[in-house]
């Protein structure tokens, strides 16, 4: 049984499901997203369209000539004339090349409004009554107005309309919307259970939410400039062809993708380019590598380690420190930097260095005398789940005292059980933390739920905090915004932002560790 990353209060339950205003709501956001106009409106709503007076007869059939105007969309021209966007490309070929003002639409003139209208009927769906009633009338209905082959590769920009001013400030957000996914989503299945919401679409409409949120906050600071999102869940050629849109060379920032596979041609980009860009997810430190543009706002388990070193060695000398080596190739960098970090401090208290055992060798170095601490560093589910196992016997057998110390991947291993846990007072380092009783958190999560009718995920949170605390520094420093990473800590309602660069010609790693202590059955964050 696992734990994810925040620790929620009770008020808060994980496992939950998404009920019907929820993702429905969040389909709405997506479609809305991919709506939009390029390089066109902000957060606020498209113009009012007129519907045209103008009528011709095209081969025996009546056609709207409807001329297009800025900031009007496929979708925002097919509600007002009640048709949907695959009929007016039908009519229009050309128009799935994307609008431009003054481009003629023939759109058919029949009873479609009347049409459309008896349809949104047979489609309505209940909800809940305590919750809002959503501005468009059927989720099935947007769906069945999107084409995502359409969509699946453009940009799509937001905006402040006041932000036209000559500094103004671009940035890109790669996610994973996956739009060609769009019509499988069955919602009524999803809020029955039934089926779940494509975990690339969760992501990726999550992150969003949070950075949306940040873009309005900071837009009423003053903030001026716009953000482009672009969906990369496409293949190899959908991404050359996105790599080749003209305005990306503009981007002062890039932020995600969200995955290795997809941050890497992205980074390539952005080097090449000399555009900044931070990854929000990935946590091996190569992506730093001789790019002084590159940083990374997930800790690598390597700086874990260490701080759970510093901690340790701090806080516990004097103590029976025990290293668990788990023979695994992959776990050497943790086991040294973790002797490198902590046995100098522990000489330095005149304390016993650290000991490194194995799963024979861990019963001959145990004390009855003092506690033991003892630290598994590593990530690999089997090993962490038995060396717990084996510690909690060794407990119930000879009631030792015994303090365990793991990393934050501990908090997604399934295997775990939570009472072995509780009773061997497990530590964790972790880079993300909610303080569910602070003030600015409260305020955010009531505010999240009046917009988006669901609880906020650590998705969220990171949208927020990585989009707030860059785009902040972006407006103060421009250019040299990675420089001034070192200098700017910062608190956000997740992430800690304390940077380091890795070496002079690579990037930035951030190294706001904590570490959580595993107590009455939660996470409670103790550093």
């Amino acid at each position: 049984m696992g734990m994810k990353t925040e620790a929620h209060p009770k008020s808060f339950p994980k496992g939950r499901t998404f009920n019907f205003v929820s993702v429905s709501f969040r389909i709405r956001v997506l479609l809305l997203i991919f709506s939009l106009p390029l390089g066109g409106l902000g957060w606020a709503q498209s113009p009012t369209i007129k519907k045209s007076d103008k009528i011709e007869t095209v081969d025996g059939k009546k056609f709207y000539i409807h001329s297009v105007e800025k900031g009007q969309t496929l979708y925002s021209i097919a509600k007002t004339y009640g048709t949907t966007v695959d009929i007016i490309l039908a009519n229009n070929p050309d128009a799935i090349d994307g609008l431009q003002p003054n481009d003629k639409l023939k759109i058919p003139f029949i009873a479609a409004a009347e049409n459309a209208k008896k349809e949104i009927a047979k489609s309505q769906t209940s909800v809940d009554a305590k919750a809002k009633p959503l501005p468009f009338d059927s989720v099935k209905i947007q769906k069945a107005a999107i084409d995502p082959k359409l969509l699946s590769v453009e940009a799509v920009s937001f905006s402040a309309d006041s932000f036209s001013t000559d500094n103004n400030i671009n940035v890109a957000l790669f996610l994973p919307l996956s739009l060609n996914k769009i019509d499988l989503i069955d919602v009524q299945k999803i809020s029955n259970d039934h089926e779940k919401l494509p975990d690339d679409i969760k992501t990726g409409l999550e992150f969003y939410e949070g950075a949306k949120m940040a873009f309005d906050s900071l837009r009423k600071q003053g903030f001026k400039g716009k953000m482009f999102v672009y969906d990369v869940n496409v293949d190899s050629a959908g991404m050359v062809k996105l790599l080749k849109k003209p305005e990306l060379k503009e981007m002062d920032l890039i932020i995600g993708p969200l995955t290795g596979k997809k941050f890497d041609p992205i980074l390539k980009y952005a080097k090449a380019n000399n555009i900044n860009i931070v990854s929000p997810s990935i946590m091996n430190n190569n992506i730093l590598l001789g790019n002084t543009n590159a940083s990374k706002a997930t800790p690598s388990y390597v700086t874990q380690v260490n701080e759970i070193a510093k901690y340790v060695s701090e806080k516990y000398a004097g103590q029976n420190i025990l290293l668990f080596n788990s023979a695994n190739p992959k776990d050497k960098p943790y086991l040294n930097i973790f002797k490198n970090t902590a046995n100098p401090e522990l000489v330095k208290l005149k304390s016993d260095t650290v000991k490194e055992v194995t799963f024979s060798t861990l019963n001959n170095f145990f004390s009855q005398s003092k506690p033991n601490i003892v630290v598994i560093p590593s990530a690999n589910p089997s090993f962490v789940s038995e060396a717990v196992n084996r510690l909690y016997l060794r407990k119930q057998e000879k009631k030792d005292s015994i303090i365990v110390f793991g990393i934050s991947s501990w908090q997604d291993i399934e295997t775990l059980d939570f009472g072995y846990l509780n009773t061997l007072h497990a530590h964790v380092s972790s880079f993300t933390f909610v303080d569910y009783k602070n003030e600015k958190t409260k305020r955010f999560i009531k505010k999240y739920r009046d917009e988006f009718r669901t609880e906020p995920t650590s998705h969220v949170f990171s949208g927020f905090d990585i989009t707030y605390y860059y785009i902040g520094l972006l407006q103060k420093y421009g250019n040299r915004l990675n420089k001034s990473l070192p200098s700017q800590k910062q608190k956000g309602i997740q992430h800690e932002f304390s940077f380091y660069q890795i070496d002079p010609a690579s990037g930035y790693e951030n190294r706001g560790v904590g570490i959580m202590k595993f107590e009455n059955y939660t996470y409670t964050r103790i550093r």
